[in-house]
């Protein structure tokens, strides 16, 4: 069976490049389900209402220059203009492309360790496979 590896696999934010990933999750995309059963129907009946895209959460190690880096990931406050991420797969095989809003970002730095982060972005629209 072949399967699609992860290695190779690059991530941008704002078509600039999220350096040394570890980890890329991206989950938790749902559809609301709006109930439209009436008192005389047999069958429970339904509606498709508004997509809710999910999540993504990265771990990277921190870059060496942070200068300009966590504002393609972190937007200021109050900015109402989505970052577009794009997760290419396998070297280019296969792509996703989506809208986020980065809801967190943390950093962590343990002794003799290398310092990494975390992001958490809030998808803001559908993925798009390509």
């Amino acid at each position: 069976m072949a399967a699609l590896s992860s290695y190779n696999t690059t991530l941008t934010a704002n078509a600039t490049s999220v350096g040394e990933v570890t980890n890329i999750s991206v989950g938790g995309s749902s559809l609301a389900e709006i109930d439209v059963t009436s008192l005389t129907d047999a069958n429970k009946s339904f509606l498709m209402g508004a997509l809710e895209a999910g999540t993504m959460t990265i771990d990277f190690f921190a870059p060496e220059n942070w200068s300009g880096f966590d504002s393609n990931l972190m937007p200021a406050s109050g900015d109402s203009v989505a970052t577009a991420f794009v997760i290419t797969f396998a070297g280019g095989s296969l792509d996703a492309s989506f809208n986020g809003i980065a809801t967190n970002l943390s950093i962590s730095a343990d002794q003799d360790g290398a310092v990494t982060a975390s992001a958490t972005i809030k998808l803001t629209s559908q993925i798009t496979w390509s």
